[in-house]
């Protein structure tokens, strides 16, 4: 997938600040409970993933 030359307007930056936000927060609260290791390590790639994606990056 090639990546995007147009810029990001700025009310874009924010709503992916938000959702990185929310996702921090419902993995932090993941964390605290007793689930299986790997639906935390899901759990954790999909984190990554959705930042990575924020960022304009991709693999």
């Amino acid at each position: 997938m090639a990546k995007q030359d147009t810029p990001v307007a700025e009310q874009d930056i924010r709503m992916g600040r938000r959702v990185s936000r929310k996702v921090s927060v419902l993995l932090t609260e993941i964390e605290k409970e007793e689930v299986p290791d790997r639906l935390l390590d899901l759990a954790r790639a999909l984190h990554k993933a959705l930042n990575e994606k924020i960022d304009g990056r991709t693999d």
